[in-house]
């Protein structure tokens, strides 16, 4: 699959999750088998405020060509899902949350494993590239 392709599927899932999130928390709350407090559900508008952020910058980096922006954003969406695998698993191992906990285990998982492979395969000849030459401006 093409990155551009990747991005956009992934930015529409985190908006309308995110939306979710913001607009719905208890009840998303409630899917997952966690409690309806005031504390669970100000973390899940903020959470879901953050997926919005991530569709965001998702859709608008789709297009981007330069291999040296394409490996930062790889980069930063490989240790971010990453580290949300790592947080779900021990979230789901706790029995924090209920069975549906498997579904950001393995969201996480796809995310981390397909970021992964662009990491490793965007060229890497980025350090290779020479900075922007600088352009004096010479009056006419």
């Amino acid at each position: 699959m093409r990155l551009r392709n990747f991005l956009i599927i992934n930015a529409v899932i985190a908006v309308i999750v995110g939306i979710l999130l913001v607009v719905i928390p208890r009840t998303v709350s409630g899917w997952f088998g966690l409690p309806a407090n005031a504390g669970i559900n100000i973390d899940n508008t903020f959470y879901g405020s953050e997926l919005i952020l991530m569709g965001l910058v998702c859709w608008f980096a789709r297009s981007l060509t330069e291999a040296k922006y394409q490996r930062g954003l790889i980069s930063a969406f490989t240790i971010a899902n990453l580290i949300s695998l790592i947080l779900a698993v021990i979230a789901q191992v706790n029995h924090t949350f209920n069975t549906l906990g498997w579904i950001a285990v393995a969201a996480y998982a796809i995310l981390t494993v397909v970021y992964g492979y662009y990491w490793f395969t965007i060229p890497s000849q980025v350090a290779e590239m020479r900075p922007m030459e600088q352009h004096s401006e010479t009056p006419h």
